[in-house]
């Protein structure tokens, strides 16, 4: 008896194995698609811890920086971090040189207004500086990698400004003195855990910061220049003048209605790799 209603039980039911067998090799194919798209983004999308960083060391003020006798890059090793370049590193049509003007960046207003008054399109005015972002082993950007990579001053000098800059991270400043006795500036924009003060010297290679997670755009804004504060950068008379003077450290961007003085060159900054590469040790 036993035996025949097991039997009628199984016909009852036997249209229901072959849906859960179903079941079952979606779920198998739902669980490979997942590694999959976990191997290939997921990366991306959780950083790398913070580095160990030593803790400051105590220190006097000192306005005068130490001479600096070699330069080397923010985000070491120098060959694992660029900027992006289409065609280069990576598809899109983003550029971000130092000089270069990035279509990327489209109509979204800035505060550069032209001769009429109107808003200059963002694709149209020229980096001040070179966005350092994580490169893998093709050379190709690793979108994401760099948040929390530490954060190095590029040569020997003295801090002279951290600023809070919102949601696009703080700011730090170093000044250093060149061979010709003249002084240069270091700008590291978009980092967080700032481990240096204002008045506070710095070595080569010491971490004063790590690059702001700021998810798949994360990134280093770094800028060598002639001048320490960019807040009244733009001269009387120039497209930025009016509306981009008094940014806390200057915009990041140039741009004028004569070409003459629309590069970065004519407001003192400088193309940081080239900088760095006539200065190595």
């Amino acid at each position: 008896m036993k035996t025949c209603l097991a039997y009628k039980t199984m016909r009852k039911h036997h249209h229901i194995r072959p849906i859960l067998a179903l079941l079952a090799i979606l779920a198998c194919l739902g669980a490979l698609a997942g590694l999959y798209a976990w191997r290939r983004f997921g990366r991306g999308l959780i950083p790398p811890p913070l580095p160990f960083i030593p803790t400051a060391l105590p220190y006097a003020l000192w306005p005068t920086p130490p001479a600096a006798d070699g330069f080397d890059y923010p985000l070491l090793p120098a060959e694992s971090y660029g900027p992006y370049v289409q065609g280069i590193t990576g598809p899109l049509a983003v550029d971000t040189r130092y000089g270069a003007q990035n279509p990327a960046q489209g109509d979204r207003a800035n505060c550069f207004r032209d001769a009429g008054g109107d808003s200059v399109p963002f694709s149209q005015l020229y980096h001040a500086g070179i966005d350092l972002f994580a490169l893998d082993g093709a050379g190709q950007l690793a979108w994401g990698e760099a948040a929390h990579a530490p954060v190095h001053a590029v040569a020997d000098g003295v801090v002279v400004a951290t600023l809070n800059a919102g949601s696009e991270g703080h700011i730090v400043i170093i000044e250093h003195l060149l061979a010709d006795a003249s002084n240069g500036y270091s700008v590291y924009w978009h980092v967080d855990h700032v481990q240096v003060q204002p008045g506070q010297p710095v070595t080569r290679g010491q971490i004063v910061a790590v690059v702001k997670d700021m998810g798949l755009n994360s990134h280093l804004h770094w800028e060598t220049r002639a001048f320490r504060d960019g807040s009244d950068l733009f001269p009387a008379g120039t497209a930025g003048a009016e509306r981009c003077n008094g940014h806390e450290a200057g915009v990041g961007y140039t741009w004028d209605d004569d070409p003459a003085r629309a590069h970065p060159d004519f407001y003192g900054y400088l193309d940081p790799i080239a900088f760095v590469e006539a200065r190595r040790p």
